[in-house]
């Protein structure tokens, strides 16, 4: 946990950071006024028992005011509950009626067929994602954001990482999905900086902390493998991020 704010205050700008350092200072004295006052002895001023006394008859008079109202919407809510429901049993009805009658009139079933065309998941946007099964403006917005973090999708199976995505929905809407691979933004890795390598989300502190180190004793990276051969990564992340860096 402290490698991870740690890491979001490095990529925070220098004067983000003061202002962090600064409210932070700010809660602790405010934190110590608050137990400094607290511990002070207490007087409690004359006529408090008779003020609490009325204030108490006060709240239990609204809140039986507040009672009595909460069951009258609550009455109102199930009637209109009961009406919804009975209106929607009739259109279930009325639906199975008239499909019986639909596969009565033809011998053979039909084939029910998605009015989707192929997306191409690297140049897409949003809006272009909601039609596909399973995927609504929040799931569409998520895709979007976690493409601009990877720099592209290289793999539909990446679509897996994307936060409260599973897997039963990769599968269905992978069929619909194409792949523009040239697409994908690749990083430079002899000429980006450590928060450039940071930001990617299949690199943590450690791993860029070790290839900028190569990189500054050896002067530049001359081949991805370099990082492979002298286990700057681990290979299960090697393999995942090599096709977002060049040399």
């Amino acid at each position: 946990m402290w490698r991870r704010i740690r890491r979001e205050l490095y990529l925070l700008p220098r004067g983000e950071q003061r202002a962090l350092i600064v409210l932070s200072f700010l809660l602790l004295a405010s934190l110590g006024s608050r137990i400094g006052v607290q511990s002070l002895p207490g007087r409690e001023p004359e006529g408090l028992e008779e003020f609490v006394a009325e204030s108490r008859r006060i709240l239990a008079a609204a809140a039986l005011a507040d009672s009595l109202e909460r069951v009258r919407q609550d009455s109102v809510w199930r009637a209109r509950q009961d009406s919804t429901w009975r209106t929607r049993q009739d259109s279930l009805a009325r639906y199975a009626r008239n499909k019986r009658y639909a596969s009565n009139q033809h011998s053979a079933p039909s084939r029910i067929s998605i009015p989707l065309h192929a997306i191409e998941l690297n140049s897409a946007d949003s809006a272009g994602l909601i039609p596909l099964p399973g995927i609504g403006p929040v799931f569409a917005g998520r895709i979007i954001r976690y493409r601009e973090l990877l720099g592209g999708y290289h793999r539909t199976s990446q679509l897996s990482e994307v936060y409260g995505m599973k897997l039963e929905t990769v599968k269905l809407i992978e069929p619909f999905l194409t792949l523009d691979t040239s697409l994908v933004r690749k990083i430079p890795v002899n000429e980006a900086a450590f928060r450039q390598l940071l930001r990617h989300p299949y690199l943590e502190y450690n791993d860029v902390k070790a290839i900028v180190n190569y990189r500054d004793a050896m002067g530049m990276i001359t081949s991805l493998e370099e990082i492979r051969e002298h286990a700057l990564l681990a290979d299960s992340i090697f393999e995942r991020v090599q096709c977002y860096l060049r040399e």
